[in-house]
């Protein structure tokens, strides 16, 4: 009698201990006995199950831990303030473009994007594949921060693929188009904008990268131009070679203070100026200039001579090789001839492999 006393006693405690958890008796013996097995069965200690419960706890509000698209748009950007104002406009222009079109995406926990979502929302904003691909590559952004913050378990954008999309393939200039560069750059009034142009052209370095680089960045010695990060436009570091054509042509121009920048001053509307005087205007010879022109110029020249595209790419500053041969080589026109003149290699010298 007393034995049916203390059981019925301990019962109604584990009634009143359960009472508002909402769980019955059978569940919370079947919870109990889990937890044993978990942590060691017969072994398992009422100290020991209590801390598997709280390691478990901890675990379970990590894993639950987030923030809105928007707060993780917002910590990015703050992330990248010492990024280039090109960089920050970019992520800005394409995430409030996604936030805007897709207003469920603002407070959208990052935690529970998964890659559905995010090709839906990646079509619903923009209409081309190009819109599409560097908007995957800023969301993509977004997320891998995000995951490193623990705000989400995954870069759901990692198994979403990159849109297609043909890159348009920009002609190189012509020899009697470099004839006329070349010949405004020996003009007086255009002598401090000539050497950007030339390392633009036989160097292939992009002209914004060109107009951020001082005069030490060219080691004229050792053959070589460094981008360093805070010049390059992908942030990395790169050493693209002097080629004799070009050490030639940057010799001329003497000793420069090294801290100087290699750009005079005012150097987007002089550079302008300079493609006007030779012709690339509305109404002139050779009509509108083409954007990277001198990069892609550069580009087929070297891949036609050279022959060496893992040299072309490292120096290209591309991590692959898929965009210089889908848009920046095109050889049509661009004969070996032509490019042992562009490179001023005399008829007996072939470039080694």
């Amino acid at each position: 009698m007393r034995e049916h006393v203390e059981k019925r006693a301990e019962y109604l405690a584990a009634e009143m201990l359960l009472k508002g958890s909402g769980l019955n008796m059978v569940e919370a013996a079947t919870l109990a006995l889990e937890l044993m097995q978990r942590c060691g069965g017969s072994r398992c200690s009422m100290r020991r199950a209590r801390k598997a419960i709280e390691l478990g706890a901890e675990e379970l509000k990590n894993g639950e831990q987030t923030v809105s698209f928007k707060a993780a748009v917002a910590e990015t950007l703050r992330m990248k303030c010492g990024r280039r104002p090109t960089t920050l406009r970019d992520i800005r222009y394409f995430t409030g473009a996604l936030m805007r079109r897709c207003p469920e995406l603002k407070h959208f926990p990052v935690r529970k994007l998964t890659p559905e979502h995010c090709s839906r929302f990646l079509e619903s904003a923009f209409s081309t594949g190009r819109q599409r691909y560097k908007a995957r590559a800023v969301m993509s952004g977004v997320m891998s921060l995000s995951l490193r913050r623990g705000w989400c378990g995954e870069n759901p954008l990692v198994r979403v693929d990159a849109p297609s999309f043909r890159e348009q393939v920009i002609a190189v200039l012509e020899p009697g188009e470099i004839k006329c560069l070349r010949s405004v750059a020996e003009f007086p009034e255009f002598r401090d904008c000539a050497p950007a142009i030339w390392i633009m052209m036989y160097a292939g370095i992009r002209p914004g990268e060109v107009a951020r680089l001082r005069w030490s960045d060219v080691d004229l010695e050792e053959r070589v131009i460094s981008v360093r990060p805070l010049a390059s436009k992908t942030g990395g570091v790169r050493h693209v070679t002097v080629h004799p054509v070009l050490e030639r042509l940057l010799a001329g121009y003497g000793a420069r203070e090294s801290h100087k920048p290699l750009c005079p001053p005012n150097w987007p509307l002089r550079w302008r100026q300079f493609r006007e005087k030779a012709g690339w205007r509305r109404g002139g010879k050779f009509g509108a200039w083409r954007p990277d022109v001198l990069r892609h110029t550069y580009a087929s020249y070297h891949a036609k001579w050279f022959r060496d595209f893992p040299l072309l790419q490292m120096e290209m500053g591309h991590r692959s090789s898929a965009l210089l041969r889908a848009r920046y080589l095109n050889m049509e026109g661009v004969s070996r001839d032509r490019a042992r003149l562009f490179w001023e290699v005399s008829e007996k010298k072939e470039p080694h492999g």
